[in-house]
């Protein structure tokens, strides 16, 4: 073999050896990589924040979940009402799909209603003739008075009383139809549980068309931490459903100023179908 030949072999060696510790450098990078174990929802993450202030407790030692709750994600009040004309759909309603990764499941045979009901004109939503958003629709109170035997809850054209005072339930309490249930309470740990029975079947779970039965049950817990309120419910209607549904957690942040007050909403106007452009544009 000539010197060149010898040279250019060498050469060669030396390329291969570093292009393999090139390689298992580049490997062991790539293998320190750990991919996360499950994909959190924008909601999901939200909902994992702290409170850096402390939790003011009731005499009887739970926490007191009196305030006025403001602001938050998810919204309270579902779509936005600000249309813009020539898009898919003009009232956001495209984000809050896209971020509502969290959905009930109904039973196969019923999915063809929801469909019908979310995409159908907008006087099929109950909240477009003026009609209560009732419970769970509504979502977290924005005002509680709490006593050590009774809570008090308020949300736009709902007060309710939720007793906690160790009573069991009325069975006729089932027989009612209300827009925001029968609820009764009572706790577990810090966490306040409401169950609620006795329900209208005109409203609905959630704006993307979720109907439910008379025999609906709302399962509510709330939770404060600081000035944070945390608040979930689960639906079980089984006529419907093919499981029990909870929510994402929605957080409300308490309003600091002690004379905070919640105003009534402004009246509900009937709206007049014919006078819109395009009846289908609900989200």
């Amino acid at each position: 073999m000539s010197r060149n030949s010898r040279f250019f072999v060498a050469a060669g060696i030396a390329i291969a050896i570093a292009g393999a510790g090139h390689l298992t450098q580049a490997s062991a990078q790539a293998t320190a990589y750990q991919p996360p174990a499950k994909r959190v929802s924008p909601a999901q993450g939200f909902a994992r924040q702290k409170s850096s202030l402390p939790t003011p407790r009731a005499a009887d030692g739970h926490p007191d979940l009196t305030g006025v709750w403001v602001g938050g994600f998810p919204s309270p009040a579902g779509p936005y009402t600000v249309r813009r004309m020539g898009t898919f759909e003009p009232d956001q309603a495209v984000m809050q799909r896209g971020v509502a990764w969290n959905k009930p499941i109904y039973k196969p045979e019923y999915w063809e209603k929801v469909r019908s009901l979310d995409f159908s004109k907008v006087d099929v939503d109950p909240a477009f003739r003026c009609l209560p958003a009732g419970v769970p629709r509504q979502t977290a109170p924005q005002k509680i008075v709490q006593t050590p035997k009774e809570l008090v809850f308020y949300n736009a054209n709902s007060i309710r009383f939720v007793p906690v005072d160790g009573r069991e339930r009325d069975p006729q309490d089932a027989d009612y139809r209300t827009w925001s249930g029968i609820p009764l309470g009572h706790w577990e740990g810090d966490t306040l549980v409401v169950e609620s029975v006795g329900f209208t079947d005109e409203s609905w779970i959630q704006w993307q068309g979720y109907f439910h039965t008379e025999d609906m049950k709302v399962t509510e817990r709330l939770r404060r931490d600081g000035d944070l309120l945390f608040y979930t419910f689960t639906v079980d209607d089984p006529a419907v459903l093919a499981e029990p549904w909870t929510s994402d957690t929605y957080v409300r942040r308490l309003n600091p100023d002690p004379k905070a007050r919640v105003d009534e909403p402004p009246p509900c106007i009937e709206q007049d179908l014919n006078s819109i452009v395009d009846k289908y544009y609900r989200g």
